[in-house]
């Protein structure tokens, strides 16, 4: 398509927006939907071609799934490409099939059963840490709680035993600069980056002293391609490693914290999910996947609070090709953002979009939705390849915390968005834990 003919393109002449004004720009977007609907085009106060704002589920259903092959990984990638190298997240083509292909036994149900023992344990030491505090009436700061135990979990699934040696060596855990600097900068990026040398350590180590044990390292370092039987380069089986780091921690320690920060503000919930808890869970012992999967309210609770606070809010994409849908031209090269935050508002699809209700996605709900209206994990080929073991962690945190611990939200608690990578509170949200 030339700039000449006659193209067909979306309402929003005129309309710029600085993207990385990230502290007003959910609410501008959200004012430029009211008035120009849920298709519109923009541009950046830097340049010149367009930007398509798409909050319509068909169109998005058309992008990421019916023709995602004529879209790539848009705005804000090579931010990313610099933290995270060639993973799976920034990779396309046929490295990102390949890749992929060869991630996907990572995230088996064998490997979830697995780790369902850490996942307990992981919850059982939060609640220890929390026992002082508890005590004193000292509320918890539920924001860092969360990120601290979504990268404890992470940690010890990806090195296991290596972790604890590390940390016995050094004397302190080389990967907390993940919850310690919330920043997602380039000198964030850098510092990251500067862990592949821990990494790559660790891998010869294992090579060294023969040791294979049962964890993500061990199935990235033998992951191989199918056909061809090829391993998987080592420098990328490192990106790999630092992408499930990143990637592992980020979206739980998100979800977690807005999940808590809902069910405190609605008791009743709160109170069934507890009952749900006690009966399929129960505070003491070990239990089995089924138990965990008997959880149903629990990943209700858990769907709405991403519907509410998705933990990536804005999904971009790039044309490769020209391309059309539904009256609209797309030409090559046009950036797309899809903002899964104001999609999962959409009155259209979701009624009292504003209201908690976890009963939206009951059985008999969950089948009348549209596949494109909630997009918390994506949609298509390129939906989150770790969704099943975040949804297991989360459940399986919730129901192990709500054994031993009921949460009131603080009085006079003004609790604001920033939208960076994830979307995160701009203060840490703090809840007056009480023991039951």
């Amino acid at each position: 398509m030339s700039e000449s003919s006659a193209l067909k393109l979306p309402p929003g002449e005129g309309i710029i927006i600085d993207y990385h004004q990230l502290e007003s720009v959910l609410a501008r977007l959200e004012g430029l939907i009211e008035t120009n609907g849920n298709v519109f085009k923009a541009k950046f106060p830097d340049q010149d071609s367009w930007v398509y704002n798409i909050c319509d589920p068909e169109m998005a259903k058309h992008i990421l799934v019916s023709n995602y092959k004529n879209y790539k990984k848009g705005v804000g990638i090579k931010q990313i490409n610099v933290l995270l190298g060639r993973g799976i997240i920034v990779s396309e083509g046929d490295l990102w099939k390949r890749q992929r292909k060869m991630m996907q036994p990572l995230f088996s149900n064998k490997l979830l059963s697995h780790q369902l023992p850490l996942m307990i344990s992981c919850a059982d030491k939060l609640l220890a840490s929390w026992d002082d505090d508890i005590k004193a009436g000292k509320p918890i700061n539920m924001t860092e709680s969360m990120s601290q135990t979504a990268l404890d979990f992470i940690l010890h699934a990806l090195f296991s035993e290596d972790l604890d040696r590390i940390i016995e060596e050094t004397g302190e855990n080389p990967f907390l600069m993940v919850t310690d600097d919330s920043a997602r900068d380039l000198l964030f990026a850098r510092r990251f980056r500067q862990l592949t040398h821990l990494v790559n350590d660790m891998m010869q180590r294992r090579r060294a002293e023969n040791r294979q044990p049962y964890d993500l390292l061990t199935m990235v370092m033998n992951a191989t391609e199918k056909r061809s039987g090829e391993a998987m380069p080592e420098k990328l089986q490192i990106d790999e490693i630092l992408t499930l780091i990143i990637a592992g921690h980020e979206t739980t320690a998100s979800v977690l914290n807005w999940t808590w920060y809902l069910l405190a503000q609605h008791t009743d919930i709160q109170q069934q999910v507890w009952a749900e808890s006690q009966q399929h869970v129960g505070a003491e012992g070990m239990p089995g996947m089924e138990e965990i999967a008997q959880l149903t309210l629990t990943r209700q609770v858990l769907d709405e609070s991403m519907r509410l606070y998705p933990p990536v809010w804005v999904l971009t994409r790039q044309a490769l090709a020209d391309d059309h849908f539904n009256g609209i031209d797309i030409p090559a090269g046009t950036d797309i953002l899809i903002p899964p935050y104001l999609m999962h508002r959409n009155p259209a699809y979701w009624p009292e979009p504003e209201k908690f209700d976890p009963q939206r996605f009951s059985p008999d709900n969950i089948k009348k939705q549209h596949v494109g209206a909630y997009l918390p994990f994506a949609i298509g080929p390129r939906r989150c390849i770790g969704d099943s073991m975040a949804i297991q962690e989360m459940a399986v945190h919730i129901g192990r915390i709500i054994q031993k611990v009921h949460f009131e939200l603080l009085p006079d608690q003004t609790i604001e968005l920033e939208p960076l990578v994830n979307l995160r509170p701009k203060k840490d949200i703090f809840l007056q834990a009480i023991y039951r």
